[in-house]
């Protein structure tokens, strides 16, 4: 009887190969096609796709690295699955501010904006823009958003390895607020951004008031932080203590020059694959 049992689960090294073979595959399966969780103020390409009636109109947000350039003032951004892409949503970007797409492919884009229908004659005429029919013939039945902030949203560590690769572009960060110096200048906690130091934010024209501990998306271009310059572009009317302080602590080191601080719509990325 006890040799019966041990040969009922002497399995061959053939079965035991061939059912880890089938659990590796499902494990590829479900990290390849699972969604992204639901977080608030982020929807996904295939979201966004799939719900487009029911989004006609609201405000959203979107990062991706799979963007491709329709005309001077618009792209096409498709999720990607193995080697399948997902339908097409169009930006077009209504910011007023020039836009290009980074050089490198893998750093991804955020883009917020409402989401419209694709009727080119109705959006070039109520955000003076000119868009040509014939690049848009495939997009036709596309949804569309109709971008008010564009800009690069780099990984965290590509900036604190190398933070003069971004001077003077163009990016979207999300982080807490810290140390609220004045209406105009706060840090932005964004998990080690800069090592052990918070990224300093300078907002020149503040529109929104600020709190601590407040998570916000700001986009601006980055810079470093140089007294003699900002005293010039500015207008500073800092006291001796304040310039000193700054000098000391932030000299040369990279400082955002907000042109946009909001609310965080941006809790999760949009996860792609390749």
């Amino acid at each position: 009887m006890a040799n019966q049992t041990q040969n009922r689960f002497n399995w061959s090294p053939k079965i035991i190969f061939t059912i880890a073979f089938f659990g590796f595959l499902f494990g590829l399966y479900f990290i390849f096609t699972r969604e992204p969780a639901a977080t608030p103020g982020m929807m996904s390409i295939s979201e966004i796709s799939r719900e487009k009636d029911d989004l006609v109109g609201k405000f959203v947000t979107i990062r991706s690295k799979s963007i491709e350039k329709l005309g001077p003032t618009s792209f096409a951004v498709r999720k990607r699955k193995f080697f399948i892409k997902s339908k097409p949503v169009i930006i077009v970007n209504a910011s007023g501010k020039v836009f290009d797409l980074p050089t490198n492919k893998d750093t991804e884009v955020q883009v917020t904006g409402t989401v419209r229908k694709l009727d080119i004659p109705k959006l070039e005429k109520e955000f003076s823009l000119r868009l040509q029919d014939k690049v848009y013939e495939d997009y036709k039945e596309a949804t569309t958003i109709v971008a008010q902030h564009i800009a690069l949203a780099p990984e965290v560590n590509d900036i604190a390895a190398n933070p003069s690769k971004y001077y003077n572009r163009r990016l979207a960060l999300t982080g807490e607020i810290e140390n609220i110096k004045n209406s105009k200048m706060f840090t932005l906690d964004e998990d080690d951004l800069l090592g052990e130091e918070d990224l300093l934010v300078f907002n020149p024209t503040p529109a929104m008031a600020v709190n601590d501990n407040q998570t916000v998306a700001v986009t601006g271009i980055m810079r470093p932080f140089r007294m003699a310059e900002f005293e010039r572009d500015y207008k500073l009317t800092w006291d001796a203590g304040l310039k000193k302080e700054m000098e000391l602590k932030y000299k040369e080191k990279p400082v955002l020059i907000a042109d946009t601080v909001y609310p965080s719509r941006v809790s999760s990325l949009d996860w792609e694959m390749w």
